[in-house]
Formats: C-alpha cells, structure tokens, sequence
C-alpha cells in the first residue's frame, strides 16, 4: 500500500536519505549501462580483428600472375600424386604464393562447392612453427574472420599429425568442436584414416599414410619453412 506522501512530494521536500538514495541508483545503472556498453564494444572490437596477413591476402586483386601460380599449385600437386606412384625418390616443395592463389582462382572457379557456403575466402599463411588457415564467416550475423593455427610434423614414420594449437574469431575464442567435426568429416570424404590423439591439451589428428596402387609410400621429410612446405620420400 503506498505511504500517505507521494514520493514527488518527499522529493521536492528535500527529505534526507530518499534523494541520496535515488541518486545513488541512478549512478548504479548509469555505470552498469556504461560497463555493458564498454564490454559489448570490447567484444565486437576484438571479433572484427582479422590478422593483417589474411587481410593483405584476401584483398590482393586477381591478375595473370595470380592465376599462373595457381597452375603451378596445381602441377605441384600432380608431381606429388605422380611421384606416389613411381617407384624411387621423390619431392615436392609448394609455396604459400601458390596455395593462396589456388583458392583465389582453382578453388572457385574448379571446385565452387568445396567449402561450406557459410565460408569464404580460405587463405593460408605457412611459418616455421605451423600453418594458419584463415577464412571470412559470421557469427551472430556478426561478420568475422575465423583462424586456425596447427602444427604439421611426422609423428612417427609414415604418420603425419595436425596439431589443433588455437582456432580464433577475430581475437575471441571459437568452439573447437565444430573444427574437429569438420576435420574429420572432410577426412572420411577424402577416405583418409584419421585418429585422435591429444599432446599438453591441444588435440592431434593422425593420418597413416596407406600404400598406393599396391606401392609402399614412405615420407621421410616433412618441413614447414617461412612461405613454403616441402615434402619427400620414397615409393618402394
């Protein structure tokens, strides 16, 4: 039941306590909406913080030299599939040039549905300490750039491993689990035999290398350089 003053009037009275307290609830939800402001801002800030080199990768404009490195990812990869096939040594160095103009021009304009459509603009960026794949989509009907770092080495003769080090919207952590069901649904397309391992948290998928065409296949070399990966072994 409503005291027999109106709270208009005990304002306006000037009465001690009722004011101060009003204010200090003003005050509160005033530097609550500030905060929520400020953290909101802060979130989308970080989301929309593509890596500079995705950013200089996606933008570069297509031109002859472009598609030429394409066809020489794509001639890499078929010395790769040849020398698998071809008994004796063999070796195969592919650039982040050639990866990166392949899914500009090859991916597109060859292979339109091999992504989801929910991604766009796959780039690559190959340093010593592993390769980061980066492609744009949205979250929340927020657009972000998602990143993926992982670690490719042998893990063990004729095994190479991925190691899952960190996968980012912008600067914000995005769930690892629809990676790994990604990885391992374009694994079972591919028909490769993928397993799972995890080293110090970080999850490791494992690729056994099988035999081709009734050959043995064995990778001795598998090194990741600044702009380029190398790969070689043996068909027996």
């Amino acid at each position: 039941m409503p005291g027999p003053f109106p709270r208009s009037w005990l304002l306006a009275q000037g009465l001690p306590g009722v004011s101060r307290q009003l204010k200090r609830l003003v005050w509160l939800g005033a530097a609550l909406g500030v905060l929520l402001l400020a953290v909101a801002a802060g979130l989308y800030w970080a989301s929309q913080q593509a890596p500079p080199w995705y950013r200089q990768a996606a933008s570069k404009p297509h031109d002859p030299r472009q598609r030429q490195a394409s066809e020489e990812m794509e001639q890499r990869v078929a010395d790769l599939v040849s020398g698998l096939k071809t008994t004796g040594r063999w070796e195969v160095v592919i650039t982040q040039e050639q990866v990166n103009a392949w899914l500009a021009v090859g991916l597109v304009e060859k292979h339109p549905g091999a992504i989801p459509p929910e991604f766009h603009d796959p780039r690559v960026l190959i340093e010593p300490d592993g390769v980061t794949l980066a492609c744009g989509t949205s979250r929340s009907g927020v657009a972000v750039v998602v990143s993926l770092k992982v670690d490719v080495y042998l893990a063990e003769p004729n095994v190479v491993a991925m190691r899952i080090r960190r996968v980012r919207a912008g600067r914000l952590p995005w769930p690892l689990d629809q990676v790994l069901d990604g990885i391992a649904r374009a694994a079972g397309e591919m028909d490769f035999p993928l397993r799972w391992n995890t080293t110090d948290g970080d999850p490791v998928g494992l690729i056994a290398i099988r035999p081709v065409d009734g050959k043995k296949v064995e990778i001795t070399a598998l090194q990741l350089d600044q702009g380029r990966l190398y790969v070689a072994g043996t068909t027996r």
